[in-house]
């Protein structure tokens, strides 16, 4: 497909200094840069104002591949100041992405990937030179930590309402190249997609723990997995690891929730006998009524 140019707003960014990488690929160019108010020769590109701390390194776009490179932990996409602490938690800042996070999401990430369900894929996380930030009335440091991947597509599904319908026909009529069971129903090859995802993850003792429609792209890949559970990221805490299971029955309807919003944007009417069949094929019959 010809490269459509990227939609979104221009953010500018200055490049810092790497403190120390702390998971990494092979051969990866890294992209470690801060959002600032000025202008500035380096830009980067956020998709819609539902990204507040992940943006599109735009001019790393591989055109061999199709690939964006994303990065995420630059700092707030909204502001004057690029990490803002309002003190809900003592090490929180917004814009900011906890390097234990980071660490969760990008191996999480990983994981699921090898499940067969097509994710994001994983880069590098780093931490950047310390930034100063207000802190409980105090100035402090905190180095940002950088998460960075590569996505088939940069927009995700609730970036629909402010994109352009090229480009999301642009991305959705390339479904045929990546799934299998594609339906003349736009909506009914999502359901496909995603309750086969969500049966893989809890077959295999996963928990995404954050499916809406601002972790799948466009391209139905899913995303962040930083508050994931898995067999290689169990949880810290000793109820939350006892007790995972118990919602995992929630992200049979968070994703038939994604279902709707697809359907209701391309106007069709929900195929309720298809996605009935949908639901059975994937063994979650326990949730239908008798028909």
């Amino acid at each position: 497909m010809n490269h459509l140019k990227t939609e979104g707003t221009t953010i500018y960014c200055k490049e810092v200094n790497i403190r120390e990488i702390l998971l990494s690929k092979e051969n990866v160019k890294y992209f470690p840069q801060i959002i600032v108010e000025q202008e500035t020769n380096l830009k980067l590109i956020t998709p819609s104002p539902l990204h507040g701390r992940s943006v599109i390194v735009e001019y790393n776009f591989n055109s061999n591949s199709n690939r964006y490179t994303i990065t995420k932990g630059n700092g707030l996409t909204y502001f004057p100041y690029h990490f803002l602490a309002t003190e809900e938690l003592e090490d929180y800042a917004w814009g900011y992405l906890r390097k234990e996070d980071a660490i969760r999401d990008y191996q999480s990430g990983n994981y699921i990937s090898q499940l067969g369900i097509l994710t994001n894929v994983m880069e590098a996380v780093y931490t950047l030179e310390p930034n100063s930030i207000m802190l409980s009335s105090q100035i402090k440091n905190i180095e940002p930590t950088i998460l960075q991947y590569n996505v088939i597509c940069p927009y995700r599904v609730s970036d629909i309402p402010f994109l352009s319908k090229e480009m999301i026909l642009y991305f959705v009529n390339s479904w045929s190249d990546l799934y299998e069971n594609i339906h003349s129903e736009i909506h009914c090859t999502a359901a496909e997609v995603l309750l086969k995802n969500v049966r893989l993850m809890h077959e295999n003792d996963v928990l995404h723990n954050a499916i809406h429609s601002q972790n799948y792209t466009l391209s139905l890949e899913l995303l962040d997995f930083e508050l994931s559970r898995t067999p290689v990221t169990p949880y810290d805490n000793e109820n939350d690891e006892r007790s995972y299971k118990k919602l995992q029955k929630r992200e049979i309807i968070q994703s038939l929730e994604i279902v709707n919003h697809i359907a209701f944007f391309f106007k069709e009417k929900l195929n309720r006998k298809l996605l009935r069949h949908i639901m059975i094929k994937n063994g979650f019959e326990n949730y239908l009524l008798p028909s």
